[in-house]
């Protein structure tokens, strides 16, 4: 009799992790979800919630880019305490809808706002937290989408060391990146 080799299995989360998100050592798939508006929390929360009936437990981590601010000659950084201000509290507002959307449906998150290049900061927040997932949205009609499905995903997915790169629909079904 022949014993058959186990089928693989996602990594497990980091004790931190999984301690959060429910019993110690019960594998969870980490999903980052880059917002650039409310809305694009709709497309992530479905692919999560997706996984969840199909028995994998996820957590997400949202994360909003916002522009590194401008450096002065000497390379102090140069912003308007005001401007600051008001971005800041627009940001923390959009995040605070985003998440709403996720608690009402039970998923697992936290926020993450950050500075810096867009493509850089994806890339460094998703292996700083062991992401093993960043799922952009796969919108139909907008700049921002063929943005995200174009130039920034393709560019995403092959800077990417370890991190899946995933667009996902309407309804929450993924699809790879066309490198």
């Amino acid at each position: 009799m022949h014993a058959s080799r186990p089928a693989p299995q996602r990594d497990r989360a980091p004790n931190s992790a999984a301690d959060a998100c429910g019993m110690p050592g019960q594998d969870t798939l980490l999903l980052l979800l880059p917002v650039k508006r409310a809305s694009d929390i709709v497309y992530g929360a479905r692919y999560a919630r997706r996984l969840q009936e199909w028995g994998i437990k996820v957590r997400v981590s949202l994360l909003h880019v916002t522009p590194a601010p401008p450096r002065q000659a000497n390379g102090v950084p140069q912003h308007s305490a005001s401007e600051g201000h008001a971005l800041d509290l627009a940001t923390q507002q959009m995040m605070h809808e985003a998440g709403l959307y996720l608690s009402r449906t039970h998923i697992e998150f936290n926020t993450h706002i950050f500075a810096g290049e867009l493509l850089f900061t994806i890339l460094d927040t998703a292996e700083l937290l062991g992401c093993h997932e960043v799922v952009l949205p796969a919108h139909r009609h907008s700049s921002w989408p063929r943005h995200f499905s174009g130039g920034l995903a393709g560019k995403l997915a092959r800077g990417s060391r370890s991190t899946t790169i995933l667009l996902a629909n309407h309804e929450g079904v993924s699809s790879p990146v066309p490198v």
